[in-house]
């Protein structure tokens, strides 16, 4: 009898757990999310693969039209050649359903202006994720 009690108590925790509350942001309060920090970035490549060097590398969002400063948290070892377009830190910047995020940069030895588009999600969610975009920004 008492591990069937102890079996309902531990099920109506559990359960009770993933109800939705919500909090002034109008986010879940108690989603339950791992403890890492996520980024999205990219790498500018030429037609054969091999990375080309790029200057002025910015990032706006279209939905708002503000720009977006990538916050890491410190070097995380990464090339640098991938450029980082938004990290967890940048989250509450983004809707939740994912915005499109416009890169644009210049290439270092053409001076020739490059730009993609990527589908990026936050707001509620646990973590930045990509929904769309190329995963290398190939340069002509």
């Amino acid at each position: 009898m008492k591990k069937l009690i102890i079996l309902c108590l531990s099920l109506a925790i559990v359960t009770s757990s993933c109800t939705k509350k919500l909090n002034n942001g109008g986010c879940p309060t108690n989603q339950i999310c791992t403890d890492i920090f996520a980024s999205v970035g990219t790498q500018f490549v030429d037609k054969d693969g091999n990375n080309v060097t790029v200057k002025d590398f910015t990032v706006v969002n279209l939905r708002t039209n503000k720009p977006i400063v990538a916050k890491n948290m410190g070097d995380p070892g990464f090339s640098p050649m991938i450029h980082t377009i938004v990290s967890d830190a940048n989250k509450k910047e983004l809707s939740t359903e994912g915005d499109e995020l416009k890169i644009t940069a210049i290439n270092a030895a053409t001076n020739k202006p490059i730009s993609a588009i990527y589908k990026i999600s936050g707001g509620c969610n646990c973590h930045v994720e990509k929904l769309s975009g190329p995963e290398k920004i190939v340069v002509d």
